[in-house]
C-alpha cells in the first residue's frame, strides 16, 4: 500500500471510530441534553428525595400545625424588635431562600456578616455561620436580642406575646406565665439595666420566660422543594 492509500485508510478509520462513538450515545440523551447516567444522578439529589428532618429533642411541639402557624405569624411580626420595624422575615425573605441578598445583614443596625439562609435549617446539627448553636430554639433567641438585628429583649417579647397572641399561644402551649410582678424589660444579655432586672427574677421565672419562644417550630419547616434542577422537563415528572 502506498503512502497516499495509507493516509486515506487512516482518515477513513478515524471517521468511522468517531461515528461509532457518536452512535453509541444515540438514544441515551434526555430532552435537556443530559444522558441517562447524568439524569439519574440529578434525580438522586433532588430536594423532594430528602427524608424528613431529624427530630429535635429540645422541641416537643415541632410536629404541631398550630404551633407552626403561630411561629409563622411571629416570624413576620415587626413588633418583635426594638424599634418595631424589623421581623425575622425582614432578613430571611421567602422569595430569596430566606435570606436578604445583601452582603451584610441589616436589622435595627448593620450586622457583621451576610444573613444566613434558613432553608433546610431543620437538617443542620449546628446553626449560625460558626456553628455555635445546636438547636433552632437556642438559635432563635440570639438575633432577637442582638443589638444590631432585632435589638429587643426576651421579657419585652413575652409581654408583647401576652398582649397580642395569648389565645393562640395558650391553645398550643398552655397558660402564659404570670407576668404581673415581672419587669417590662429584662434579659441575660441586654443592657446593664436589663441584666439587673433579669437577675432579680427567680430561676423558675427566667425558665418560664425563655420557654415562651415558639419560632423554632416554624423554621424547622422552611424547605425549598422546587429548584432549577427540579424545573427541568426531564426531571419534572419525578419531583
Amino acid at each position: 500500500m502506498n503512502r497516499r492509500a495509507l493516509r486515506v485508510a487512516c482518515l477513513f478509520g478515524g471517521e468511522l471510530l468517531a461515528a461509532c462513538a457518536i452512535a453509541s450515545t444515540i438514544g441515551t440523551t434526555a430532552v435537556d441534553g443530559w444522558n441517562a447516567d447524568e439524569t439519574a444522578i440529578l434525580s438522586s439529589i433532588r430536594l423532594s428525595a430528602l427524608p424528613p428532618a431529624p427530630k429535635d429533642p429540645s422541641n416537643a411541639y415541632e410536629s404541631s400545625p398550630s404551633a407552626a402557624r403561630l411561629g409563622e405569624r411571629l416570624f413576620f411580626d415587626r413588633r418583635f424588635s426594638g424599634n418595631g420595624s424589623v421581623s425575622c422575615g425582614s432578613c430571611h425573605q421567602p422569595d430569596k431562600q430566606f435570606q436578604d441578598g445583601r452582603p451584610v445583614g441589616l436589622g435595627v443596625g448593620t450586622g457583621m456578616r451576610r444573613t444566613m439562609p434558613v432553608v433546610g435549617a431543620g437538617y443542620s446539627p449546628f446553626l449560625f455561620w460558626d456553628g455555635r448553636k445546636d438547636s433552632l430554639w437556642s438559635q432563635a433567641l440570639g438575633p432577637l436580642e442582638d443589638p444590631a438585628e432585632h435589638g429587643g429583649n426576651r421579657l419585652a417579647y413575652v409581654h408583647l406575646l401576652a398582649a397580642h397572641y395569648r389565645a393562640e399561644y395558650e391553645s398550643v402551649f398552655g397558660g402564659i406565665p404570670n407576668l404581673g410582678r415581672l419587669p417590662s424589660q429584662a434579659s441575660p444579655v441586654g443592657t446593664p439595666g436589663q441584666r439587673a432586672a433579669w437577675d432579680s427574677m427567680s430561676e423558675k421565672e427566667r425558665q418560664d420566660v425563655s420557654r415562651v419562644f415558639a419560632i423554632a417550630v416554624w423554621k424547622n419547616r422552611c424547605l425549598s422543594t422546587r429548584g432549577r434542577l427540579i424545573r427541568m422537563p426531564s426531571l419534572r415528572r419525578e419531583s
